[in-house]
């Protein structure tokens, strides 16, 4: 074999070959391989599909989480929980919620809806307080067309995000100084676009 051969001549020798090969399909065979029968071997037309565009013209998605906090006090009735308990101003808040879930600015793939209570009351108390309000919000949002799945937690007392709130007995001014804590979060798990 010559050795002055450069990949020019390479890649001639390699068309010329398989030219012939095509060209000629209904010659090749050998002793136990008939390579061209029961088959079509005209050459068919090969499409060369559009470039895909560059990685950095293509949006992006990117995993993301946001949280909405409600208020409680705006959900429902002090201490209450179930869906008869839900102000107007709360089930307002809910249907704008539901509205942007369902959008398009976001592909919601799951939701964990967490109930928060203030420190006020028994901790078992609490704890299923904050899951019945959790539960309602949940079926609200379902009932309003939010497909997504659903993770309903209760944190009752535990993730306070008051500090400085003196003292025991339920006065006006202790209910009202621990009023962030009692809350409803969405957490929203889903995938965003970015240009």
């Amino acid at each position: 074999m010559p050795t002055n051969l450069t990949p020019r001549h390479l890649v001639l020798a390699a068309a010329a070959l398989a030219g012939l090969a095509l060209a000629g399909c209904s010659s090749l065979h050998d002793e136990r391989y008939n390579w061209c029968q029961g088959q079509n071997c005209a050459i068919a037309q090969v499409v060369t599909p559009a470039p895909d565009a560059p990685a950095a013209a293509r949006p992006a998605s990117v995993a993301t989480t946001r949280r909405v906090d409600l208020s409680a006090d705006a959900l429902f009735a002090f201490d209450r929980s179930g869906a008869s308990d839900m102000l107007p101003r709360g089930k307002a808040e809910l249907d704008a919620l539901a509205r942007a879930l369902r959008g398009q600015d976001m592909r919601v793939q799951s939701l964990t809806i967490t109930g928060h209570t203030d420190r006020l009351g028994g901790d078992a108390y609490n704890q299923a307080l904050s899951q019945r309000r959790a539960s309602t919000v949940a079926d609200y949002l379902k009932a309003q067309g939010v497909g997504a799945p659903m993770q309903v937690k209760a944190m009752g007392e535990h993730e306070p995000v008051t500090t400085g709130c003196k003292g025991e007995a339920r006065t006006a001014a202790l209910i009202a100084c621990l009023q962030p804590d009692r809350r409803v979060s969405v957490d929203i798990h889903g995938m965003t676009t970015t240009p």
